[in-house]
């Protein structure tokens, strides 16, 4: 059993018990979806429109290349229309972000500039969509209270949405971004559509509604691997709060019924392309890299010993210094990071309590490091102390907390799933959004009890720390368009310019010296194979390189010529139309046959 399902597992028994044992619910959470809230007000009209207007200056300014992951989601998009099928059905990089891409990319220009603005056009709508999925998200936990005044209901609901506004704006642009090229903001997405369906399935079991839940996680599953525990916590949830509400539980299966059908093509994708059965590699791999310390990422060889041997390792043509080959089968920008479940596949599975603990440790830190730096979690804090210490109705505050279980719970395990395999901030946007909203939606019901100047305060702690988090946080963005910074400037961009005005073609095949390749911008922009490179070993993490030895790249530099003819020459047996070489130091005189490429620190050989 993986560790990721033996915590769902342990999660499902600790999550009845608690229905079991909690107070009792406050009604529905004040769900009743039946009683909609009406058309927006004029304040949510114009929050909503800052909120977009920060993610599209953030979408366009804060990250001006693609990062390592977003290569292999895009060359998936690029797969697409080509129907290559094991490219498609990759079983590391889940296929729903790139058809997005793939869908938008025939409406833009076909050249470079076209595709960063599909790319970012892309991202802002699924922003976008995530902002109105945390307001269903909102509404659906403001949406009843049957005791309150229309008065009291309107002041209620602008206190909540202020307070969703300022935690959804700190976390989405400065922990998830809308600049990221990846599935991470889908992810949110529908985490807070499907806790919102949940949340109104057990309020009101109804088969439509059992339905439309059952549709949402299968499409989260299809946005990514992670999904499937995600989904199977959120079942579980909602399944002890039916228990504990004594409700018919029919409509639940009938949700995951409908689940398990949306995802059966995506399995037997994923599974036909890996070759067995699979779910999907992304945790197992992972897991094998973060805990098991598996050398990670490009070129292993089954080094050191314990770790299995990779069944189809990339082809390794020459020694001292190192070069691999790995032109086939997949025909994608960089093909070692591509694939990796395809590469690695042979690694032996094992479980350490030892390691294990080191890895949860290692996460924890990595998490109390993310979270440090925001403004915004100071503020939470601060508001929640305020609250606890102007209202009479503590105890009756804390009840309703704990009452408040299936909101919370399935973020707290969503942390909990990544703690204990690997952990990233951008991980982490829907379930850090829920924890830090909790409070207020307690508040919110209990809103009366507190002073009208403490809640006023409550507000303003949030909208500064959401203002700092912002300008502290997100400051490359201002930096970026004060000093007018765009990708065009970008090295990675103008190496790829560089690489078409010095005759390279769409398709064409590169060596290069130094890696891995992983983060290749220049190659992806101008449709350009990375089939050959000088170093790009794996990493292990139990026997790191040194600091301060001598990288590939300054190696071969310095080397004598001969060594550099041998290394061309092995180079030109691969097929690759030119090398590529960067950071020659100045110091030493071009070797014959090589050319800078103008307005870049990078140097071509070229065969042909």
């Amino acid at each position: 059993m993986e560790p990721y399902q033996a915590l769902t597992v342990m999660s499902t028994q600790r999550v009845v018990a608690l229905a079991k044992d909690s107070s009792p619910l406050p009604e529905d959470l004040g769900v009743d979806p039946s009683r909609p809230l009406g058309p927006p007000a004029f304040y949510e009209i114009a929050v909503s429109v800052l909120v977009l207007i920060l993610g599209a200056l953030e979408g366009w300014y804060r990250r001006t290349d693609f990062s390592t992951d977003a290569i292999s989601y895009l060359d998936i998009s690029r797969a697409i229309p080509l129907k290559d099928w094991k490219m498609i059905f990759n079983p590391l990089w889940s296929v729903g972000y790139p058809l997005l891409l793939a869908a938008a990319r025939p409406f833009f220009p076909g050249n470079e500039a076209g595709e960063w603005l599909s790319i970012h056009v892309v991202n802002f709508f699924v922003f976008v969509c995530a902002w109105f999925a945390f307001l269903f998200l909102l509404r659906t936990l403001g949406t009843a209270n049957t005791t309150a005044t229309p008065k009291e209901s309107l002041h209620t609901r602008r206190f909540l949405f202020l307070c969703g506004a300022s935690v959804f704006v700190s976390i989405q642009l400065c922990i998830d971004s809308v600049s990221r090229v990846g599935p991470d903001l889908m992810v949110t997405a529908f985490f807070f559509v499907s806790t919102a369906l949940m949340l109104r399935l057990v309020a009101q079991p109804s088969y439509k509604r059992a339905l439309v839940l059952g549709v949402t996680l299968g499409l989260g599953y299809w946005t990514k691997g992670i999904f499937l525990a995600l989904a199977s916590v959120l079942l579980v949830v909602a399944a002890a709060a039916l228990i504990a509400k004594k409700r018919k539980f029919v409509p639940l299966l009938l949700a995951g019924c409908v689940f398990g059908v949306v995802i059966t093509p995506c399995v037997a994708g994923l599974s036909w392309s890996y070759g067995e059965f699979t779910f999907g590699e992304s945790g197992p791999l992972n897991y094998a890299f973060h805990v098991n310390l598996l050398p990670r990422w490009t070129n292993w060889h089954g080094e050191p010993g314990g770790y299995g041997k990779p069944i189809h390792p990339t082809q390794q043509l020459l020694q001292n210094p190192d070069i691999y080959f790995f032109a086939e089968p997949y025909h994608n920008t960089y093909p070692p990071f591509g694939n990796i479940a395809y590469w690695y596949r042979g690694y032996r599975h094992f479980w350490s309590a030892r390691y294990q603990a080191i890895g949860i440790a290692r996460d924890l830190d990595y998490l109390a490091q993310a979270l440090i730096p925001q403004p915004i979690f100071y503020a939470v804090l601060l508001a929640t102390a305020l609250i606890l210490f102007s209202t009479k109705a503590r105890q009756q505050w804390l009840r309703t907390v704990g009452a408040y279980w299936p909101f919370f719970v399935p973020a707290v395990v969503g942390v909990l799933l990544y703690v204990q395999v690997h952990l990233e901030d951008r991980y982490l946007g829907s379930f850090l959004a829920i924890l830090c909203l909790l409070p207020f939606v307690v508040t919110a019901r209990l809103l009366p009890k507190v002073p009208a100047k403490m809640q006023m305060l409550v507000l303003a702690v949030l909208i500064v720390g959401a203002a700092l988090n912002f300008l502290i946080v997100d400051r490359d963005v201002i930096a970026h368009i004060r000093n007018h910074y765009t990708y065009e400037q970008n090295p990675q961009w103008k190496l790829g310019l560089a690489m078409e005005r010095a005759g390279m073609r769409p398709g064409d095949e590169i060596a290069v010296v130094g890696g891995p390749n992983a983060s290749c911008t220049w190659a992806y922009i101008a449709h350009l194979r990375i089939v050959a490179e000088l170093g790009g070993e794996p990493f292990d993490q139990r026997h790191p390189v040194p600091a301060g030895t001598e990288g590939p790249i300054a190696a071969f530099w310095h080397s004598p010529p001969q060594l550099q003819q041998q290394i061309v020459s092995v180079f030109r047996q691969t097929g690759a139309r030119a090398v590529i070489a960067s950071e020659k130091p100045e110091e030493i005189s071009p070797p014959a046959g090589w050319q800078q490429l103008p307005g870049t620190n990078t140097w071509i050989y070229r065969f042909r």
